[in-house]
């Protein structure tokens, strides 16, 4: 099956690049970059070209304008607030993960209107296309036609399946729509893969910190969970999941898989076919959670796992929930090797997910409204990162450090050892302000000096005010 590949627009290319030269060092903070018609010579483009690339790293936070002077590298990474640090070293165990309901219950105290939602990572409603999709669902409903009102048994309507092959060709993933089955969202994708490679009492392993719903769906499948040291930059720790390999008889590895939740991460490709190539040492398949990937500020997607798939072992999940709408809750999973036994797992679930937003999402899809979308929101969650770091860096105690992503929306913040986030949490809910304390991202419930804000909400009057209060409680 033939697929488009969705190549980065000229100035997202010229962007990227001049930012890996700022990241290998040929322009250090305070230096100023060259001018816009020597980038223009220099890179054979036009001068609009220039023009919108520089735009583009002025948004992520990269460089800043001075007036009559040009465009001059920010101080920010690690010359404005610290990298958040490692986790320290822990010893390896398997956990059962229990008392997972903690989570359900903080998400459903601030679920109030008038609550700033700093604690849930899920963007704003105005960063969605709702208007459009609400168009595509009445075009749907008013035709002549009452199919959506069939089951869409699996794997799914025949459409959509082919529309996110092509999504996953263009990723570079080699698969076809018989590999595709629609779920309810990334969530039942995870719990229907974990299904497939683990029964109760199996032992899986999980990045630390790792994503509180991702605990959740361990605690009620009655896993044990070993919790592998990642770094903010680089993922998982190698050497402790060789470890946790020879030690227990591991079933299941679950990473996400750019810019990971918390932290940020994103391997390169050399650490992703090492860590395969790992596992399929000791036959444990991965578990791949990619709903991050579509998210880089710099426009080009990172490679998922499945990309270096050559066994079927890696089960690839993903959703729309983070880009196109939470609500509609249209998610998948290609199960590699496992598609039979998946797709008869999600039939005893919940026997089809719904036809209607199925068919809206193909058709979004179809159209190209997706891509133009992403290219717009990935700037402006680019831009508010950015500000969230600058901010942090003038308002919070001295010794504040945090994450550095290079996509996604949410932040990982670690506060000098005094601080302890659980209390942070109550005095924040006093103000009307969510956060999601660092307790919530293990199974032992460590992180305490940490939380994690979402910064996918408007800068004003939304963002900024509440962590300038935040700002003043820790002062």
């Amino acid at each position: 099956m033939d697929a488009p590949r969705f190549q980065p627009h000229r100035y997202e290319q010229l962007a990227e690049q001049l930012t890996r030269e700022i990241q290998a060092g040929r322009y250090s903070p305070g230096d100023k970059i060259p001018g816009t018609r020597l980038l223009a010579e220099t890179h054979s483009v036009s001068i609009n070209t220039v023009l919108q690339a520089q735009k583009l790293l002025e948004n992520q936070g990269m460089i800043e304008a001075v007036p009559r002077s040009g465009f001059f590298v920010k101080w920010r990474g690690k010359d404005a607030v610290q990298l958040v640090k490692s986790p320290a070293k822990a010893t390896l165990k398997p956990i059962l993960v229990k008392r997972q309901r903690l989570a359900l219950d903080l998400i459903q105290a601030t679920g109030s209107k008038t609550m700033v939602q700093l604690g849930a990572a899920l963007p704003h409603e105005s960063y969605f296309p709702g208007q459009e999709l609400q168009r595509i669902a009445a075009r749907i409903s008013r035709a002549d036609d009452t199919g959506f009102m069939r089951y869409e048994v699996p794997p799914g309507l025949p459409s959509l399946c082919e529309s996110l092959a092509l999504r996953m060709l263009s990723y570079g993933c080699e698969v076809s729509a018989a590999d595709i089955l629609v779920t309810n969202g990334c969530h039942e994708a995870l719990i229907i893969a974990l299904k497939c490679v683990a029964e109760p009492g199996d032992v899986v392993l999980l990045e630390s910190p790792t994503y509180y719903g991702l605990l959740q769906v361990i605690d009620t499948l009655g896993l044990r969970a070993v919790e592998i040291p990642c770094h903010p930059e680089s993922g998982m720790d190698l050497d402790k999941v060789e470890d946790a390999c020879q030690q227990w008889d591991v079933k299941a590895c679950i990473v996400v898989s750019n810019f990971s939740n918390p932290l940020g991460s994103c391997p390169d490709n050399n650490q992703k076919q090492t860590l395969l190539s790992l596992l399929n040492s000791f036959d444990v398949p991965l578990v791949e959670d990619d709903i991050y990937g579509d998210l880089a500020f710099d426009g080009h997607r990172p490679t998922p796992y499945k990309h270096f798939d050559t066994t079927g072992e890696v089960l690839y999940c993903s959703s729309f929930s983070k880009s196109v709408s939470p609500g509609l809750r249209v998610g998948w999973l290609s199960p590699g090797r496992y598609t039979e036994k998946a797709a008869y797992l999600k039939f005893t679930q919940n026997i089809a997910s719904a036809t209607l937003n199925q068919r809206v999402l193909d058709e979004y899809l179809r159209n190209g409204g997706m891509d133009k979308h992403v290219r717009k929101i990935r700037r402006r969650y680019a831009a508010n990162i950015g500000q969230c770091i600058d901010l942090i860096k003038t308002t919070f105690p001295p010794g504040t450090r945090t994450s550095q992503p290079r996509g996604g929306f949410v932040l990982w913040v670690q506060l000098p050892g005094e601080f302890d986030t659980t209390e942070l949490y109550q005095k924040a809910l006093e103000h009307k302000i969510s956060i999601a304390p660092g307790y919530l991202f293990s199974s032992d419930q460590r992180f305490k000096h940490h939380f994690r804000i979402n910064c996918a909400l408007p800068w004003e009057p939304i963002l900024s005010p509440a962590l300038r209060a935040l700002g003043q409680l820790l002062n």
